[in-house]
């Protein structure tokens, strides 16, 4: 049998916003994304086997590739739920809006053991996904009869999620180089001195020391792919500008975390002479030029034999060498 009513109760909390939400989608008005979050629909069959009901307290959160919704109580008001082999449909609006579904992970509050078969699930931004309890897995506070809480995958590879140090490896870095773009910034002035010799049937001449340091800002932004939990660390090499060309520096590895600002700083300094021609005035500066490059990465992430992709933008502002530049003012 299929009860197909909407659930109200437990720990379906709503906003005003989100109450607005539900009610237009209810009536088929899919008019919310600007708002943030989604509505879920789930069908829930329990298994065909003896005692497989249960009346405990039964909650649901479901991950994506975006993330994870908050917990869910699935209990349907004035219907015996989670009997044998029934499916009963949950309809449930969460401020979080996960992306593609992966996994379901479910959380009894009682020792009344409970055996679910399948769960089909979908947002109001995705498609349909069976997700089955394919170890037969009991769920119960009681330990001899099952454990608390699990988590059941469209497959293995999901079930690993989230991409997380030490567990996963990354396998490849690809930028997309003809993508990229490329910002010439304003030079870093480290010193500047006027020389006037306008006055002066010879030339004038000065010398001055420029020190400074120069730094190399670079960070990977994950827009899309697997998700991550916590600091991801890994080893690439790095894109960079040459020739106003978007190149990859295969001649070294850096040490990234996804999301966190890699900086790399390097003293420079060095003696120049400013001189001024007879009847000239120059304006001398030790300067660094800058360029600032973003450009789109795709990543493999490894773990055994499963593979995730990572998806963004790699972005570096860097300072070239110091060097003196002389103009005529």
């Amino acid at each position: 049998a299929v009860v197909s009513t909407q659930s109200t109760g437990g720990s379906n909390y709503f906003s005003s916003t989100n109450m607005l939400c539900q009610a237009l989608l209810l009536v088929g008005l899919f008019a919310c994304a600007s708002a943030g979050g989604a509505q879920y629909y789930v069908y829930a069959t329990t298994a065909d086997k003896h005692e497989a009901g249960t009346d405990s307290d039964i909650y649901i959160r479901i991950h994506g590739m975006k993330g994870v919704t908050a917990w869910f109580e699935m209990d349907l008001s004035g219907t015996n739920d989670f009997t044998r082999g029934d499916t009963d449909y949950y309809t449930f609006w969460r401020n979080e809006e996960v992306g593609e579904i992966l996994c379901v992970e479910m959380h009894t509050g009682g020792s009344d053991a409970l055996l679910v078969y399948k769960i089909k699930v979908k947002s109001s931004f995705t498609s349909w996904v069976d997700i089955y309890n394919t170890k037969g897995q009991w769920l119960s506070r009681d330990r001899d009869e099952g454990i608390t809480q699990d988590k059941w995958c469209v497959d293995e590879c999901a079930k690993d999620l989230p991409l997380t140090q030490g567990a996963w490896q990354l396998d490849s870095n690809k930028f997309d180089l003809p993508k990229a773009e490329i910002t010439t910034l304003d030079p870093w002035i480290i010193e500047s001195h006027e020389m006037n010799a306008t006055d002066s049937t010879e030339d004038i001449e000065t010398e001055y020391y420029a020190s400074g340091y120069s730094h190399q800002r670079m960070t990977f932004t994950k827009t899309d792919g697997a998700p991550i939990s916590g600091s991801l660390p890994f080893s690439t090499s790095p894109a960079d500008v040459v020739d106003g060309a978007a190149v990859v520096d295969d001649s070294v590895t850096k040490d990234f975390t996804m999301g966190a600002q890699f900086v790399e700083v390097k003293a420079q300094n060095e003696w120049y002479a400013c001189r001024a021609p007879a009847g000239k005035k120059v304006r001398c500066s030790a300067r660094m030029d800058r360029v600032h490059i973003k450009v789109p990465f795709v990543q493999v992430w490894k773990r055994g034999s499963c593979m995730w992709f990572v998806n963004g933008f790699f972005e570096r502002t860097g300072d070239g060498d110091l060097y003196q530049h002389i103009e005529e003012i």
